[in-house]
């Protein structure tokens, strides 16, 4: 039997990605040399995004929040990440690897989300949001150019990096129209910024260049073709069985556990779960496999936005468009640099684990 030699995997994705869905097709309750946070595959720091929902920080820009708001959130990042250290601790050793998957912004410092919603002069002087790690990761962390994380450049470092991107006039409507749901605005003001800090490609896109900047060529190196970081395309998810093969082969994982069908939640397990989550996985839930139809395809932005003006009203059907058509070059500029299946005549070559 072939030695599994731990490694940590990041699985970098923003809502409406359909990562939950790559998570179930990986089969992780049954890789056993694998372990991923939780059922829905990490979000180590959703805890600390749920504080900033529940004192209304979402809706203000940061020179407005108090001093006590502030080393709240400081404080609730801290304990995440060092539960965060204690899992990964205890993965190593059982000699296990480790995929998590977050949301980007979720790890974007709190300034720079507050900047991109309520502009530069909403962020009175530099708060410290980068977290204290175990002197095993360096003496001295540092955050370079484009790592706007709250994580030092030291523990980025220990990643290898997969980012799950999908077509914003898909992921952008489906976040709002979530949002609108779960968090309805109490005025214009607040529709206005609603989702603004996560309906961006920004975040994905810089922390992509940061690792392609940063990560040596041995850090990198995958079989010859690919390296990382890799770039996964919703698409090819939900239309091709083969991407999600390979992503899982370059992982080390037993690609016989891999799952395209299974059975939908019953309304028992639905009751169970709170109404975030519910809503987030309602098509997931209902499912027995990939649901057809959820593809951009040919997708025409100028159509969507008329749908989009509809269902949502002129104001923010108007707003949504904007932030799709925005975030469209980045999307490009990743979906160009995805992951694809091998060519059926193309030889398999030996993907290579480090040391």
């Amino acid at each position: 039997m072939k030695s599994h030699n731990p490694r940590r995997f990041y699985l970098i994705t923003y809502p409406r990605t359909g990562s939950n869905l790559l998570v179930r097709m990986l089969g992780l309750d049954n890789q056993p040399d694998f372990v991923s946070g939780d059922d829905r595959g990490g979000y180590i720091f959703l805890p600390t995004i749920k504080l900033m929902t529940d004192l209304g920080l979402r809706s203000k820009g940061i020179a407005d929040w108090t001093p006590n708001e502030i080393q709240q959130v400081q404080q609730n990042y801290q304990e995440c990440f060092d539960e965060f250290q204690e899992y990964l601790e205890a993965a190593s050793l059982q000699r296990r690897s480790v995929i998590i998957k977050e949301h980007v912004h979720f790890l974007v410092k709190p300034t720079a989300l507050s900047e991109l919603v309520f502009g530069a002069n909403n962020i009175p002087h530099e708060i410290p949001w980068a977290l204290q790690i175990p002197e095993s990761y360096g003496l001295e962390p540092e955050q370079s150019f484009l790592n706007q994380t709250v994580l030092p450049d030291e523990f980025l470092k220990t990643w290898s990096p997969a980012f799950l991107i999908r077509h914003p006039a898909l992921a952008f409507p489906s976040l709002y129209r979530a949002l609108w749901e779960l968090e309805t605005p109490a005025n214009d003001e607040e529709a206005d910024s609603l989702g603004e800090h996560c309906m961006t490609l920004r975040w994905t896109r810089a922390l992509y260049e940061w690792y392609s900047r940063n990560l040596t060529a041995a850090e990198s190196y995958i079989d010859g073709r690919n390296t990382w970081p890799i770039i996964l395309d919703a698409d090819d998810i939900m239309t091709d069985p083969d991407v999600v093969v390979r992503f899982a082969e370059i992982m080390g994982m037993d690609v016989s556990q891999l799952s395209f069908s299974w059975t939908p939640a019953s309304v028992k397990q639905k009751k169970q779960m709170d109404p975030f989550t519910k809503r987030y996985l309602s098509t997931l839930l209902a499912s027995g496999g990939i649901v057809q139809g959820k593809t951009a395809g040919s997708i025409d932005i100028e159509t969507e936005a008329k749908k989009w003006c509809l269902e949502f009203g002129y104001r923010a059907g108007k707003r949504i468009e904007r932030l799709v058509r925005e975030a469209m070059p980045d999307y490009k500029f990743l979906k160009s640099r995805r992951l694809t299946p091998r060519p059926q005549d193309q030889e398999t070559l030996p993907v290579v684990e480090l040391l």
